[in-house]
């Protein structure tokens, strides 16, 4: 069984730029499962992305299938795997929730409530914060990221 807590996504400055959502998944049934993807009212697109360190810059790369292992957790966190909401339907506020479903391989579709924490890094699910080498808010406002993401799209649409 699939057990998604931690549940936070980040406020959005408007609707312009990409939202992002973390999350943890714990599997505390016998065999494996698979997230595949996600949707959610709020944006055109939910992706499963990566953020990693590569020659000392912070690089973004969309992420494949992400395995939960029996009896394992996987955790969508600054700095690591994390949920891109692209193209927001609506401004995300700090205090509000939104429906997210969570597609998995076995589980199928599972619909959660996503509360909206505030801008900044200590905002994130606790714990979280000491794993990013930079604020996942200033990544996500950079120019260049900004244009990774507008190739991307334009790329799969």
């Amino acid at each position: 069984m699939l057990y998604p807590a931690e549940l936070r996504a980040r406020a959005s400055i408007g609707t312009e730029r990409p939202g992002v959502a973390y999350l943890t998944i714990m599997n505390k049934g016998v065999a494996s499962d698979r997230l595949l993807g996600a949707e959610t009212p709020v944006a055109k697109r939910a992706m499963i992305h990566q953020s990693l360190m590569k020659d000392g810059v912070m690089k973004m790369r969309r992420a494949g299938e992400i395995e939960i292992a029996p009896g394992g957790m996987v955790m969508l966190e600054p700095g690591g795997l994390h949920l891109m909401l692209t193209f927001l339907k609506k401004k995300l506020i700090e205090g509000e929730s939104f429906l997210l479903i969570l597609k998995f391989e076995h589980a199928g579709a599972m619909t959660v409530d996503v509360k909206i924490a505030g801008m900044g890094a200590k905002d994130a699910p606790i714990g979280y914060g000491h794993h990013e080498n930079m604020d996942h808010k200033e990544h996500h406002e950079r120019s260049e990221h900004q244009e990774h993401h507008k190739e991307h799209h334009e790329h799969h649409e």
